[in-house]
């Protein structure tokens, strides 16, 4: 993707728009046609903000085959919807992101407190068997598995946590890579049989759409 962005930016800066930014390149339907897309904002806009419901000053098209520029337009004087613009209802990140680590932070926190409650190292076990699994602390006999729980779990929540950021970020960074090979499959079928796959086109608006929560009207831009 970074060579088509290159070829936005070389063409943006011939026309004096140093301040606007290419999204990521998107594909847009004209017709039978496919071209790749990109929407370009202004440098000052927030497309992570889901409040901010920016439609895209400027639109590029480019050839599938050679990427040679085809059109460059402002939305303004030729727009790249037709009547009403589409908004998604969409949960912003932020709420998804932040529900899914709660769930997953109580999960892996239950199967590890879990797993070192029931399932003992053997010298462990057969010293907690020498004690009935009671010991004395400050005078009155406490359950052993109980005691120990206690003493890391606050230490396991934080690394659970930890680990949880590590797991949504991961994850989150992956949509990248099944969004290019999507893209670059549908391209492919376009360029050797002239068809024009809708249902990865729809995948491809919704991860657009998910990515950036501050843009509207990606689902129009791809004119599907």
């Amino acid at each position: 993707m970074d060579n088509l962005l290159a070829i936005v930016n070389e063409k943006k800066v011939s026309k004096g728009l140093e301040n606007y930014v290419p999204l990521y390149p998107m594909l847009r339907k004209e017709g039978d046609n496919l071209y790749i897309g990109v929407m370009l904002v202004n440098s000052d806009e927030n497309v992570w903000d889901c409040d901010a419901a920016i439609i895209p000053e400027y639109w590029v098209l480019l050839d599938v085959d050679k990427h040679d520029v085809v059109k460059f337009a402002n939305t303004e004087e030729e727009p790249f919807f037709q009547g009403d613009i589409t908004k998604s209802n969409k949960t912003p990140k932020n709420m998804e992101i932040s529900k899914y680590s709660v769930t997953k932070s109580l999960q892996y926190r239950k199967y590890l407190l879990e797993d070192i409650k029931n399932d003992k190292l053997p010298l462990q076990k057969k010293l907690a068997d020498a004690l009935h699994n009671e010991i004395e602390v400050d005078g009155e006999k406490v359950n052993l598995d109980e005691y120990v729980m206690a003493t890391i779990e606050a230490e396991i929540k934080e690394q659970v946590d930890t680990l949880v950021d590590i797991v949504i970020r991961a994850k989150y960074s992956s949509i990248s890579i099944y969004y290019d090979n999507i893209f670059n499959r549908i391209i492919a079928e376009y360029k050797n049989n002239g068809q024009i796959d809708d249902e990865k086109i729809n995948l491809c608006i919704e991860a657009m759409d998910n990515y950036y929560d501050g843009v509207i009207g990606i689902a129009n831009f791809f004119n599907n």
